[in-house]
């Protein structure tokens, strides 16, 4: 689906989204489509489970938030996953298991259970939860109240 259609301010959102990732340094590009990742988020809990996770997240962030590219399409979710290094058959393996499925699930439960509606949300020793995109002062200041 176009993100336009899912997303009504899509388009100030990026540009908010690119103003701030510029300022660090990052490329960000305009993103159009909204995919289905639930495939790439059960791999993505495969490849934390197997010390993959930083290349891992590098390449899916960089398929979607630069390239643009439809990451619920089975070649392309193939593609992503052997570059960073998760063979074809350990994506068959993941995607005909229900072990993901299940940690998806659990992660939407821990999500409802904590009132937690927006990405991305850090929760620091459970006391303090910074949402959204925020700059260095507001993690400063969250790990000062936990101290």
């Amino acid at each position: 689906m176009l993100l336009k259609d899912y997303f009504p301010n899509a388009g100030q959102m990026f540009s908010q989204l690119k103003m701030f990732a510029g300022s660090y340094g990052l490329e960000v590009s305009e993103v159009t489509t909204m995919p289905n990742t639930n495939k790439m988020l059960q791999l993505g809990e495969y490849a934390k489970d197997v010390g993959k996770s930083e290349a891992f997240e590098k390449i899916v962030f960089k398929a979607v938030f630069v390239e643009d590219r439809n990451i619920s399409t089975m070649d392309e979710i193939i593609s992503l996953c052997e570059k960073a290094g998760i063979t074809k058959e350990e994506v068959d393996s993941v995607l005909s298991s229900d072990k993901y499925k299940e940690k998806l699930e659990d992660n939407k439960r821990f999500c409802r259970e904590n009132n937690i509606t927006s990405v991305p949300t850090f929760i620091i020793n459970d006391q303090v939860a910074i949402v959204g995109a925020q700059g260095p002062d507001s993690f400063k200041k969250a790990f000062s109240q936990v101290k």
